[in-house]
């Protein structure tokens, strides 16, 4: 980290009696507590995968292409993975995706039927599709977290619930962090999402609340 900002988060929960944790950053350091007794931190504990904002502005799902240097270039890896990351799709979403064929560079994806209410909903959602398919194999070799930051920024509403609901299935082995201001993710909080929200706490404070006043506040907000 460079010139980072001194920061304490403290998250408490019932187990079935209160606890507590704290992470603290003080410059460099890094340091974990739970129930004031200080854990050591593992070095990498599980591969985390981030896809910020900065990634999805880079593509303009609506009018890009599917090809095998695109999907590359969105999941950040070489080429031959990009292709069995494309090649394993049938075989990880077989209820979405019936077949995948390569034309060179390009890709054509053969949905199911019913499988989405049009076809540009199915070139924006095969974006997603391959990169949750990528988290679930790097998930079968060690645990995975996949972060997404803001996915939502180029997609209208009905992409976002499809989006959602692929992220929803209880069948991959990978867990999904998602930071959005979007209402519709919002309230999908019932729908397996555990939701959390920002508070603001004093002048230079935030706490974080999975309480139910604080969601309905923001969502009303």
């Amino acid at each position: 980290m460079q010139n980072p900002a001194d920061l304490s988060c403290s998250i408490t929960w019932f187990d079935p009696e209160l606890r507590k944790a704290l992470v603290d950053v003080r410059g460099q350091r890094l340091e974990y507590r739970v129930d004031d007794q200080r854990v050591a931190l593992p070095p990498r504990p599980y591969r985390v995968l981030s896809f910020g904002a900065e990634v999805y502005g880079r593509y303009s799902f609506r009018l890009k292409p599917s090809s095998i240097t695109g999907i590359s270039e969105f999941l950040g890896v070489d080429h031959w993975t990009a292709r069995t990351v494309i090649e394993k799709m049938p075989v990880l979403l077989p209820e979405v995706i019936s077949n995948v064929a390569f034309y060179g560079d390009d890709i054509k994806v053969s949905y199911r039927e019913g499988a989405f209410g049009g076809r540009e909903l199915g070139k924006i959602a095969v974006w997603f599709y391959a990169l949750a398919v990528f988290a679930e194999l790097q998930a079968r070799v060690e645990p995975t977290i996949l972060v997404l930051d803001e996915p939502f920024v180029h997609l209208h509403a009905v992409a976002q619930r499809y989006v959602l609901e692929l992220f929803e299935s209880a069948t991959w082995t990978f867990q999904v962090i998602l930071a959005e201001h979007s209402l519709i993710a919002y309230e999908r909080r019932h729908h397996g999402w555990s939701a959390a929200v920002l508070v603001p706490d004093g002048e230079h404070q935030s706490r974080i609340s999975q309480e139910d006043v604080d969601l309905e506040r923001v969502g009303r907000g």
